[in-house]
């Protein structure tokens, strides 16, 4: 069986992902490209078993042109860019490596906070410029940090938050464990409570329907003046224009964003013109989660296409329903 992979990532800090691959009767054939179009991918996928994706849009101009695609994977965690809807109709499984970035992505949310907080970025850079600048800013320690999404990332981020002595507060309607209790989370009621409360707001949920634009002008509003949001998720979980407004009228103190409604960021993007903290979506970019996901996605490949277990596929329940 063939896996046309397009992940620039997959195999690069664990080349042992590629040998077991190879041990259970698969032989890879990678993109000519490293960031493959959607019309490219559709082009080179010819008569491939399984599509291995990194941030790659796919979709039923893909499906259709892949005669013997049964299996999507997505080297990583997201899968926004996959058309699981369109994957479904034509039989075609779709699968992913959850919680194998937790700890590079939690980490990174951490990371960002104590920047944005302390503003590193902007001093180191006035620092290499020849001056000598100093503002006072604010600590995490002490602070109330607001949480949306007690996933694996969310839980990671509270975790790593243990030492610092905050309050968190979070919003996670599918969260029901004593998870909650035991690591002294204050489960809210509403996401407004957690808009309200927290003095950096942190966005560990997925992107869907009901999460999209989350962040917008009604709920900045509710925000303290010197809140600060982290987005370590996805792009589209903010309005960028409202977030803009916010603060320039200084409704809020500041941001620190990975990710972005549109990726790569628009060169005239308005966020660029902020005085914010603003990555080109690395949090899951560590060499020890790449390794990871590389064996992870490996494994999950055999086990699906070699020892059927079509239960590790997300797109299982609806495939099994046609």
């Amino acid at each position: 069986m063939e896996i046309f992979v397009t992940s620039k990532s997959f195999a690069k800090n664990n080349p042992g992902a590629e040998t077991t691959l190879a041990a259970n009767g698969f032989s890879i054939r990678r993109s000519s490209c490293l960031n493959p179009s959607t019309e490219q991918i559709s082009k080179e996928i010819g008569n491939a078993d399984v599509l291995l994706v990194g941030n790659d849009v796919v979709n039923s101009s893909v499906f259709d042109n892949a005669p013997n695609l049964k299996l999507v994977v997505m080297h990583g965690t997201g899968l926004d860019g996959i058309d699981i809807k369109a994957a479904s109709m034509h039989g075609i499984m779709v699968a992913n490596a959850p919680g194998a970035n937790r700890n590079a992505v939690a980490e990174m949310a951490v990371g960002l906070m104590l920047t944005v907080g302390r503003r590193i970025d902007k001093f180191e850079g006035i620092l290499k410029s020849g001056k000598w600048e100093r503002s006072a800013g604010h600590e995490v320690s002490g602070s109330t940090v607001g949480i949306l999404g007690l996933g694996n990332i969310g839980k990671r981020v509270v975790e790593l938050l243990s030492g610092f002595e905050v309050k968190i507060v979070a919003f996670d309607p599918f969260e029901k464990s004593s998870w909650v209790q035991e690591h002294n989370v204050l489960l809210c009621k509403n996401e407004d409570d957690v808009f309200k409360t927290a003095d950096f707001l942190v966005l560990t949920v997925p992107l869907t329907k009901d999460t999209e634009k989350i962040v917008n002008s009604r709920t900045l509003a509710l925000m303290k003046p010197n809140a600060y949001v982290i987005n370590i998720a996805r792009g589209g979980l903010i309005d960028e224009s409202a977030l803009c407004a916010a603060i320039d009228d200084k409704k809020i103190a500041g941001a620190a964003l990975d990710t972005f409604a549109e990726e790569p960021l628009p060169v005239d993007s308005p966020l660029r013109k902020l005085d914010i903290v603003l990555t080109p979506h690395i949090a899951a970019t560590s060499i020890e989660t790449s390794a990871k996901v590389s064996a992870a996605v490996a494994e999950i490949i055999v086990d699906i296409m070699n020892n059927k277990k079509i239960n590790l596929a997300v797109n299982s329940e609806t495939l099994q329903k046609r």
